[in-house]
């Protein structure tokens, strides 16, 4: 009887040294394949968005701004007002900034100077332009977009991560600087937007 009793223990001791074993050699392996790199694919994380200080007379705003809504969503929220249309005889350039290790901005991490505004920031875009174009109601989610001013009541930020940008990236805090230029070379719109790229299974800070 007293053998039986200690063969049963040793065998759930058993059982649950195998168990703690399996265990950790799962999440053993798991960190394998977590490996701290400075570059993969990202999960995109927009921190801040807002105008350019330059840009109080464009024809071109987006007064936009973050508003947490619950402990896991934030909301885009805010108006853009079109007084001119935006279509493709507007030029875009987009400047990228990465943060130093020492701290500040380090500009032209990335650069990007092109024409056809409208039809590259649908196209870089992606899903988000799409998701973008429904949250503000507007009238069209082709290119141009129509003069007139249009308002969100607030846009879950998830909707705005799926984006035509690389798939792979340094991990980091950058901002960008996106300027809308016309065909006399004036400014007509300005927005800055600030952001982290971080490691698909990280959360946000």
């Amino acid at each position: 009887m007293k053998h039986s009793i200690i063969v049963k223990i040793i065998g759930k001791m058993l059982i649950k040294t195998f168990g703690l074993i399996l265990f950790f050699s799962s999440s053993q392996s798991e960190s394998l394949f977590r490996p701290n790199l400075p570059l993969g694919e990202y999960r995109l994380v927009i921190d801040k968005v807002y105008p350019c200080e330059t840009t109080k007379n464009h024809p071109i705003q987006g007064n936009w701004y973050l508003s947490k809504k619950t402990s896991s969503i934030t909301e885009l929220k805010g108006n853009t007002t079109f007084s001119i249309p935006f279509d493709d005889t507007i030029t875009l350039n987009y400047n990228l900034a990465s943060w130093g290790s020492t701290g500040g901005w380090v500009p032209n991490s990335y650069i990007l100077n092109t024409k056809k505004a409208c039809s590259t920031v649908k196209y870089l875009g992606g899903t988000a332009w799409f998701n973008f174009m429904e949250g503000f109601n507007m009238s069209t989610d082709k290119c141009p977009i129509p003069v007139g001013t249009y308002i969100t009541s607030g846009i879950d930020m998830k909707k705005l991560e799926d984006m035509n940008f690389p798939k792979t990236y340094f991990y980091g805090k950058y901002k960008t600087v996106c300027r809308l230029k016309n065909l006399k070379n004036e400014a007509v719109g300005c927005v800055v937007v600030e952001f982290s790229l971080i490691r698909p299974w990280e959360t946000p800070i």
